[in-house]
């Protein structure tokens, strides 16, 4: 297993880093241009491997995580790039032998590919948590691997080449539930209890996601793990459980998530901000989240924004994984149901709902990556269908996860070539 996913991730990224390196060196984006003339030469900006490989990586966000790292402190200058992850910019900043800007872009794109190739493993031992219980062992291990090798094949395509921070979520968000998944066994098909002896792992899954949504907010879906919990554990009159697992866990991950946007921020830019400042209910705490005023007021984001004629190519890039999300949510709670899930198809529900209404809804493509539910769908229809003597034919959800493998196919190469080359869909 070791090997064989070690091998496919290798493959996979030499593909993807091989059409980096074929793509044209002018990108259709100037971002990446200017801020390589801010900060470096134009002897080391126009060095073979730079110009062929690392400067292709400085796209989209990558622009504004590249300036922040090579700053003087690893702050951002602008109000508005504080939305891009602290935790991340300040990671690559402390594991970069210097501070120089080639040092900390290569060191970034090794941490990016390190923690994806980690995630992979993590998500198989997690699987095999999760479905050993209620499968055969050898099943459970096969499905396992299937989902990992898709995990290694990702939506999010060529922004896993650079220096996005969604690696450390997804790491984070994987052994987060893992940890959560140690803690807690069902005794009957409707009823989960807790080990108190295993308390430090229910508490270090808080963690891990609390650091998640540190580096993505999105990750605070993280959190219904803990309202399911308490949920069923004051059902059932385990109130002592229900208190010292999902009630002071949750309550962690909720009290750095508003220090982080509700406190936090006010503190720096309050009350010279002037609007934003102005919503406070509470003391220093705001109706709006830093960050929810930050996408607003910059990128447009809100309900029904995104609704607009000229989004529709964005919408249907983001389709597939709408699509597969939420029919994986059908297939686990009605078709196939597993109690155990159940907190995960609340959680993809939830993404997709937000995603549709308030954001730019393309993004799902790579944000998704945090979630395992709708790979855990697609390894289970492929071996399926590879155990059934008619596997030629695919039928039912069976197309569903078939059309979705070819578009992964299309997709993975095509963005890659995109993203390389400064070019939407972001």
């Amino acid at each position: 297993m070791f090997s064989k996913l070690t091998c496919i991730f290798i493959l996979c990224k030499l593909v993807q880093y091989g059409l980096v390196l074929l793509t044209p060196r002018d990108q259709f984006d100037t971002s990446t241009e200017l801020l390589l003339a801010r900060f470096v030469s134009i002897a080391d900006s126009s060095k073979f491997w730079n110009t062929h490989l690392w400067n292709k990586l400085l796209s989209w966000d990558s622009v504004y995580f590249m300036k922040a790292m090579i700053s003087a402190d690893g702050k951002p200058a602008f109000e508005h790039e504080f939305v891009f992850s602290q935790l991340w910019i300040h990671l690559v900043r402390f594991c970069s032998p210097t501070h120089e800007f080639y040092s900390l872009l290569k060191t970034a794109i090794a941490l990016e590919n390190l923690l994806h190739y980690l995630a992979a493993f993590i998500l198989y031992f997690l699987t095999v948590k999760i479905f050993s219980g209620n499968l055969k062992s050898s099943y459970a291990k096969s499905l396992a691997e299937k989902t990992s090798v898709l995990f290694i094949f990702s939506s999010a395509a060529g922004f896993l080449t650079g220096i996005y921070s969604e690696p450390l979520s997804f790491t984070l968000s994987f052994l987060g539930i893992w940890a959560r998944q140690s803690t807690i066994f069902t005794t009957l098909p409707k009823y989960i209890d807790l080990h108190y002896s295993r308390f430090l792992f229910y508490f270090f899954s808080t963690v891990c996601f609390s650091l998640a949504t540190l580096n993505r907010p999105n990750c605070i879906l993280l959190g219904i793990y803990y309202v399911f919990d308490l949920w069923q554990l004051l059902k059932n009159r385990k109130y002592g459980k229900a208190f010292i697992f999902p009630f002071l866990s949750g309550g962690f991950l909720f009290l750095t998530f508003t220090l982080q946007q509700f406190l936090i921020p006010y503190g720096i830019f309050c009350p010279e901000r002037g609007a934003w400042c102005s919503t406070q209910i509470l003391g220093p705490f705001t109706k709006q989240s830093f960050y929810g005023f930050l996408q607003s007021h910059y990128w447009n984001v809100g309900l029904f924004r995104y609704w607009t004629f000229n989004n529709i190519p964005n919408f249907i890039f983001g389709l597939p994984n709408i699509v597969i999300l939420l029919y994986s949510s059908v297939y686990f709670s009605k078709i196939y149901p597993y109690y155990s899930l159940k907190p995960h198809i609340w959680i993809s529900i939830s993404l997709v709902t937000v995603i549709l209404l308030f954001s730019h809804v393309q993004i799902i493509n790579r944000i998704s990556s945090f979630i395992p539910l709708h790979l855990w769908y697609l390894a289970d229809r492929l071996l399926k269908t590879s155990n059934s003597k008619d596997h030629n034919t695919p039928r039912g959800d069976d197309k569903i996860a078939y059309y979705y493998i070819l578009w992964l196919i299309f997709w993975i190469p095509l963005q890659t070539i995109l993203f390389a080359y400064f070019l939407p869909p972001a």
